[in-house]
């Protein structure tokens, strides 16, 4: 679903009206109450070498920030522009969840309180239009707004983390905390670091000399293998103490099957009926699951025709100013063209069409 609608506002993105036609996405995007659900975010606080691999590159810029984090580990993840939404989801440990969900969450964050964010950060990362347009397109690499937003999407305080490397006071605010809207001393903190790909020699070497960030990854503790807290409880399945069930799985959940009984005096099958009940539970399921389809992709088709009838008014439009803009010579030319086409048309149609048109 979210790849549907990122793919809508990444095509808004090329439009020379790009921002109003993402706002307008995601305004539309919004009634989508169901769809807009919280983000349940438990982030994981310990490394787990059964699960996370070691970022060696990153664990040596890491030495260069500030030593309250350099006992931490950074963690391995891809660099394929949206490693900040990777590196959420790393933390998370929800696999469910993906880069396009919390790009296009981020943006509706942005879209719906522009004015908190530009007043904060314009003067320091530039305008946050400029920002919205870039998040806008899948894969785009992430900055300071998205972190921002991060924040007040997860409901969780982001600790920015950039190594000391041509380092600058400009740069402070790449080491800051961004506490979202509801923080509390019970809120938790993840910490994200500013990192490359390359070595510094590297990096420096294929950019002039210079250095820069072009990569994010979740920063984590050491192992502490008295807490489990990195781990998931198994669930436990139970089954029914009276008729005779199985566990199956379907779709990566675990269900219990009716297994018919049978009658031990005669040996015979009982005709197997399915309970009203089940059939009443699945129909519970499915249809809200249909309509949510529906309403998406009549969403989906609103925002298309949105964007349709955008480019036909900016058509329009150039082609008043073009003949505002026309000498008397050039406008009685274009008279002349489109009186020609028109006889053009004419002479194409049947003695029928040509007598419906002149009815009309």
């Amino acid at each position: 679903m979210f790849e549907t609608l990122l793919t809508l506002l990444g095509k808004a993105s090329m439009a020379s009206n790009y921002y109003d036609q993402i706002r307008t996405i995601c305004q539309q995007i919004e009634t989508l109450e169901w769809l807009l659900t919280p983000i349940q975010f438990a982030p994981i606080t310990h490394f787990d070498p059964k699960v996370h691999r070691v970022d060696q590159k990153a664990n040596l810029y890491l030495q260069k920030a500030s030593l309250d984090v350099q006992n931490m580990i950074a963690i391995e993840v891809a660099a394929d522009g949206n490693c900040l939404y990777n590196s959420i989801i790393c933390l998370s440990g929800n696999k469910a969840s993906t880069p396009s969900k919390l790009r296009v969450r981020s943006l509706i964050e942005l879209v719906k309180n522009e004015n908190f964010y530009h007043n904060r950060f314009a003067h320091i990362v530039g305008p946050v239009n400029e920002a919205i347009k870039n998040i806008a397109r899948n894969f785009s690499f992430s900055e300071l707004y998205e972190i921002a937003a991060l924040s007040n999407v997860l409901k969780c305080n982001i600790q920015s983390v950039y190594p000391t490397i041509a380092y600058c006071s400009d740069l402070n605010i790449m080491n800051n905390t961004f506490e979202h809207a509801q923080c509390s001393i019970a809120s938790k903190t993840i910490c994200l670091f500013w990192t490359h790909t390359e070595s510094e020699i590297e990096a420096r070497r294929s950019n002039v000399g210079n250095w820069s960030p072009n990569h994010f990854v979740p920063l984590l503790l050491p192992s502490d293998n008295s807490q489990s807290q990195n781990y998931l409880a198994q669930p436990k399945i139970s089954g029914s103490g009276s008729t005779p069930t199985k566990a199956t799985t379907k779709n990566n959940t675990l269900t219990q099957v009716r297994i018919p009984e049978f009658n031990a005096d005669h040996n015979e099958m009982q005709p197997f009926q399915v309970p009203s009940t089940v059939i009443t539970t699945t129909n519970e399921i499915t249809t809200p699951r249909t309509n949510r389809r529906l309403q998406l992709a009549e969403t989906c088709a609103s925002v298309e025709s949105t964007i349709v009838e955008h480019k036909r008014m900016q058509a329009r439009e150039r082609m008043a100013a073009k003949r505002a803009a026309a000498t008397p010579e050039e406008a009685e030319r274009q008279r002349i063209l489109a009186r020609e086409r028109s006889a053009a048309r004419r002479a194409t149609l049947t003695q029928e069409k040509a007598e419906q048109q002149r009815t009309l």
